[in-house]
């Protein structure tokens, strides 16, 4: 199916079936939630993946989007996004895993993108990682309650900027959010940064993809080799994502 073109303002159908798309991204990440451990593949996360949307026939909307080649992007400590998923790695404890999909419904065209981060572990820094996975997941919100109408797509990242620093951690600068609709990836994109009152302006009915990136660490990455970025000092990063809906009050968040 081709790609239609980027419709930024989407009307009450177009919306409905981004809410019934979540539906099903929310019984994938509950699925997951229950089944990831340690020595469980990665491969059987994509796989899961696969026959939840094969029952609802809808499509994992990553699938050779950009040529990659799996279902999910599964990305684990210091690998930053698209992780590949694959039958040769297992989950281990001590483990801060990224999980980042998307779902696209046949008949409309029609996406949804979210993503969370869990810890699969129990050592001796778990109460100081669950800090930091907090506040990024703090940081989501305080970015969404600034995507009302009239805002500025910027205000959004410097909501989240501020949260993440004054808590002592790292954005990153080089990935954003971007809208989301009949693409996976449109414009205006979402940075995670930035001055309050710039960019384009909000209007309702926008749907946008708000995902901070935060880093334990120093906030700077490696170069880029294929689809798997990672950090450059090797230390831990997070990332949550919603889909939500630009409102005159707070946003209509989808999943």
């Amino acid at each position: 199916m081709k790609n239609k073109k980027t419709v930024l303002i989407k009307n009450e159908k177009e919306i409905e079936i981004m809410r019934e798309n979540a539906k099903i991204h929310k019984e994938v990440f509950d699925e997951i939630k229950k089944m990831v451990k340690p020595w469980v593949t990665w491969y059987d996360v994509d796989k899961l993946c696969w026959d939840i949307c094969e029952k609802y026939n809808v499509l994992c909307g990553f699938k050779w989007v950009y040529w990659f080649p799996a279902n999910i992007c599964i990305s684990v400590n210091d690998c930053v996004v698209h992780g590949i998923p694959s039958k040769k790695m297992i989950f281990q404890e001590w483990d801060v895993v990224k999980f980042d999909f998307w779902v696209k419904d046949k008949k409309h065209g029609l996406n949804t993108d979210a993503a969370f981060t869990m810890i699969i572990w129990d050592g001796p820094h778990k109460l100081e990682v669950e800090k930091f996975l907090k506040v990024s997941q703090e940081a989501l919100y305080k970015g969404i309650a600034k995507a009302t109408v009239w805002n500025r797509v910027w205000d959004i990242g410097n909501a989240i900027q501020k949260h993440i620093e004054s808590h002592g951690f790292y954005v990153i600068k080089d990935l954003t959010g971007h809208s989301i609709g009949y693409n996976l990836h449109e414009q205006p994109y979402i940075p995670n940064h930035g001055q309050a009152g710039k960019g384009e302006i909000l209007k309702e009915n926008m749907t946008l993809a708000i995902e901070p990136i935060v880093w334990f660490g120093s906030g700077k990455i490696k170069d880029k080799w294929g689809f798997e970025i990672y950090v450059a000092d090797g230390s831990l990063w997070a990332q949550f994502e919603h889909t939500i809906v630009v409102k005159p009050g707070y946003p209509e968040i989808i999943i």
